[in-house]
C-alpha cells in the first residue's frame, strides 16, 4: 500500500465521534466524491474507504448503494434512483435542482466538526506523497465551485493552497511541508504528520552535512592546487637562479614547502624558527609565485 493509502486506512478507524462530527465527516466524504443528480458515486482502490462510504450511505443516510467490483483493484459504489439521491441530498440541506454544488456550512455545526469534515474530504478525494519523495498533498475535486469553496475554507484557517486544472479535474494542492503537516494533524493523522516532520529534519541535516562536506572538499581542492603552484614555482626558481639567491625569509619558507608539500599554511608557519602567522606564510609564498612568473616572462 502507498503512504497515502496507509493514512486513509488509519483515518477510517477513528471512532467515537460526536453526532455533529460524524455528520460533518459523512458530509465531506460524500460531497467530495461525485455528488450530483447525474453521478452520485465513489471509485477507489482503498477498500477501507470504500467500506466507509458504503456504510455511510447505508447506515447513516438510509439508502442502499449499488456496488460494483471489477477485476481491477478499483471498487465503485453508486446510488441509482433519483429518489434515493434526493434522500441523501435533503439530509445535508441540498436539492437535486441545484445547478452548482457548494459547501453547505450548516453541516459543519461546531468548531470541533472542522477536523471531521476535512477528514471526510481527504478520504474522498485527497492524496499525499511520501515525504521521502517530496512534499505534495492534493484534493482532486470534480466541480469548479466546490473547489473554490474548499480553497476559501482553507484560507479561513490560514492554510493557503494552490490551484490547477488537470485532465478536467480541479486540483487544490499544497507543496509547503509545514502546511501539509498541519493538515495531516488536523484530520487526525498525527503519526503521519510527525513522520513528515522527522523526514524533513533528516533531510535538512543531510543537506547541511553535504554542504559542509562540499565546502571542505572545495577548500581542500583549492589548498592542494595552491600548494602545487607553490611547489612548481619553487622548483622553477631552483633551476633558474637557485633558492639560495632568494632573500633569507623567502629561502626558509621555500625549503619548508619543498620538505612538507602537504602541510597547511598554518603548519608551515609553526615550523619556522621564529613562527609566523598563516597570512605571513601566504604572503611569502605569494611573493615566490610572482617571482617565478616574472622569471618565466623574462625568459620568453
Amino acid at each position: 500500500m502507498s503512504f497515502s493509502s496507509d493514512i486513509k486506512s488509519e483515518l477510517t478507524k477513528i471512532e467515537d465521534l460526536s453526532p455533529c462530527c460524524l455528520h460533518a465527516q459523512v458530509y465531506g466524504l460524500v460531497l467530495f466524491a461525485h455528488f450530483s443528480k447525474y453521478n452520485f458515486s465513489i471509485t477507489t482502490e482503498n477498500e477501507d474507504v470504500f467500506n466507509m462510504y458504503v456504510s455511510a450511505l447505508r447506515d447513516y443516510c438510509g439508502v442502499e448503494p449499488v456496488i460494483s467490483k471489477t477485476g481491477t483493484k478499483k471498487h465503485t459504489a453508486y446510488i441509482k434512483s433519483d429518489a434515493e439521491k434526493e434522500k441523501v441530498f435533503e439530509k445535508f440541506g441540498h436539492t437535486l435542482k441545484e445547478t452548482s454544488l457548494r459547501i453547505n456550512r450548516a453541516n459543519i455545526q461546531n468548531e470541533c466538526c472542522l477536523s471531521s469534515f476535512l477528514r471526510g474530504v481527504f478520504l474522498s478525494c485527497g492524496t499525499v506523497t511520501d515525504p521521502e519523495r517530496g512534499y505534495h498533498l492534493e484534493f482532486v475535486v470534480p466541480y469548479k465551485k466546490l473547489s473554490n469553496d474548499l480553497i476559501k475554507f482553507f484560507d479561513e484557517i490560514e492554510l493557503f493552497p494552490k490551484y490547477i486544472v488537470r485532465k478536467g479535474n480541479h486540483v487544490v494542492y499544497f507543496k509547503i511541508s509545514e502546511s501539509i503537516e498541519d493538515i495531516l494533524a488536523v484530520i487526525g493523522a498525527q503519526d503521519a504528520s510527525l513522520y513528515l516532520m522527522n523526514v524533513k529534519i533528516e533531510k535538512d541535516v543531510k543537506n547541511k552535512v553535504n554542504r559542509i562536506i562540499n565546502f571542505e572538499m572545495s577548500n581542500i581542492s583549492k589548498t592542494v592546487e595552491a600548494a602545487n603552484i607553490q611547489l612548481e614555482s619553487i622548483e622553477f626558481i631552483e633551476k633558474k637562479i637557485g633558492i639560495k639567491n632568494l632573500p633569507d625569509n623567502l629561502q626558509s619558507i621555500a625549503r619548508l614547502r619543498l620538505e612538507n608539500p602537504e602541510a597547511s599554511l598554518k603548519d608551515l608557519g609553526n615550523m619556522m624558527d621564529e613562527p609566523i602567522s598563516r597570512s605571513g606564510v601566504n604572503h611569502r609564498l605569494d611573493r615566490i609565485v610572482k617571482l617565478a612568473e616574472k622569471l618565466k616572462s623574462d625568459g620568453e
